[in-house]
């Protein structure tokens, strides 16, 4: 993968603010932790996917039934809430 130019990664870091910032307001974690917990891009997409099923419109054991048919799109982002949750109780 090629070098990123400086206004390149300025502006991957403007991108990553923003994404921190709005799941931030959607969610309990901190613009930081998103950014801590979610660094890459495909680390963001997983948690994405994940707060999509969290969000549709309906019940909860439909919402299961979608974790498990995408866990492998959406099993980092559990495992990193999860160890979140763990460190603060």
């Amino acid at each position: 993968m090629a070098k990123k130019s400086n206004v390149g990664k300025l502006a991957s870091d403007k991108t990553k603010k923003a994404f921190a910032d709005e799941i931030s307001s959607l969610t309990i974690l901190t613009s930081e932790e998103v950014q801590t917990l979610f660094p890459k891009k495909a680390d963001r997409v997983e948690l994405e996917e994940l707060l999509k099923i969290i969000n549709l419109d309906i019940d909860d054991k439909e919402k299961k039934i979608k974790l498990i048919e995408n866990i492998e799109k959406v099993g980092g982002a559990i495992i990193k809430i999860g160890k979140k949750i763990l460190s603060i109780v």
